[in-house]
């Protein structure tokens, strides 16, 4: 991705400030966070292809997903993201004046077996980059010990929540993560953590980025199953060639 002028950024920082759920933590309670689920998708509903990493966002709606991440504490994924991304998880594309400054999120890793890989830039980053988090990694209570303490000797923490049938709760994961200091929590994948994010009704706000691509059907979609709630959109806006739209979720209607 090339240098981005100081239009894109405005333009990025003009729309956040429009979405009145992302300037303020009312939603957060002392039982979670605040949570802004996003992703970006094909024009057929498709955010990735098997096992392999799709760049579907163009530089301008990057630049708002990362003015995004600057807004939240933490930034969630699944670990299925990691392995195939190797995801930063950072904040980079901003303004070159505020790279020094900026607070760059927790990072967070749904991982019940700590399957995370020992090379993954999440918890090389920061051994290079003082000013970058190691990340906090979620697990279930059957995890390897012996892995627990190679990632606790690297400097991750290992957050420990029940499962159910074999899947991380996501009420103790909130809770757990609202009690660590996240009041504002951003989800950005993979598949799997999004369906179970949506189905979960605890999401504050949605922000949804689609690309003017076709996947076809071998990709990924980004809903597993049809949502019950109706989405109510905020705001849309283009950026470059994407389209960003902002939206609620209408819970218990």
């Amino acid at each position: 991705m090339g240098e981005l002028s100081n239009t894109v950024f405005s333009h990025a920082e003009e729309f956040v400030q429009q979405v009145p759920l992302l300037v303020t933590s009312s939603h957060a309670t002392i039982n979670r966070p605040a949570i802004t689920l996003t992703f970006a998708q094909s024009l057929d509903g498709k955010i990735s292809l098997p096992g392999q990493q799709l760049l579907l966002s163009g530089a301008e709606s990057m630049a708002m997903t990362h003015r995004l991440r600057s807004m939240h504490d933490g930034i969630l994924v699944g670990i299925d993201t990691v392995i195939c991304d190797d995801p930063q998880l950072c904040v980079r594309h901003v303004p070159a004046s505020e790279l020094t400054s900026v607070a760059h999120p927790q990072p967070i890793v749904l991982d019940s077996q700590l399957r995370i890989p020992l090379t993954a830039r999440l918890l090389v980053g920061p051994q290079t980059n003082s000013r970058l988090k190691m990340p906090f990694i979620v697990t279930g209570p059957d995890h390897d010990p012996a892995r627990r303490a190679q990632l606790e000797q690297m400097g991750a923490r290992v957050v420990v929540v029940a499962c159910d049938a074999g899947r991380l709760c996501l009420g103790a994961v909130v809770r757990e993560l609202r009690q660590l200091g996240i009041m504002r929590l951003m989800v950005e994948g993979g598949a799997r953590v999004i369906q179970a994010f949506l189905e979960s009704q605890i999401v504050d706000l949605l922000i949804i980025t689609i690309a003017p691509v076709l996947v076809g059907s071998s990709g990924v979609a980004a809903a597993l199953s049809p949502l019950s709630a109706p989405i109510v959109p905020q705001l849309y806006e283009q950026f470059g060639r994407d389209v960003v739209m902002a939206a609620t979720i209408q819970h218990n209607v």
